[in-house]
């Protein structure tokens, strides 16, 4: 027999170590669909607060709020995308949003992810606030 370049795991398969990351499989041309789920932060450019969210399509959902066509948001357009990550799973991206709602989670998101967009509104004498979505 030949080597196989990995283990063989007990149902005699061979295991290649880990898979690529989504990203990478795209790359490479394995033609493999992958989705991702996001979590983000927006910053009002009128009332100068921030919005903490979830969504599948980031770009579609940035669109929705500078539309007007979320309840929550559309007193505050137009929004600006300051921060975003990606998940794997929807539960991921949505516990992420719900813990960046809570004390812990703004403090977080303030001093780490967010300090460029708070630079500059300090700056011009503003301190910004947080939405909460119902």
């Amino acid at each position: 027999g030949g080597s196989s370049n990995g283990r063989t795991t007990e149902s005699g398969s061979v295991n290649r170590g880990s898979n690529p990351c989504p990203p990478a499989i795209l790359r490479q041309g394995y033609g493999i669909a992958c989705f991702m789920y996001y979590s983000y932060i927006l910053l009002s450019s009128k009332s100068h607060i921030f919005y903490f969210g979830s969504s599948k399509n980031l770009k579609i959902r940035l669109s929705l709020h500078n539309q007007g066509k979320v309840k929550s948001t559309k007193p505050h357009i137009p929004w600006k995308l300051v921060w975003y990550a990606g998940f794997t799973t929807k539960k991921e991206a949505r516990d992420f949003e719900l813990y960046l709602k809570t004390g812990s989670g703004k403090a977080f998101a303030y001093k780490r992810l967010v300090p460029v967009a708070l630079a500059k509104d300090f700056d011009r004498g503003r301190v910004p606030k947080v939405l909460r979505s119902s």
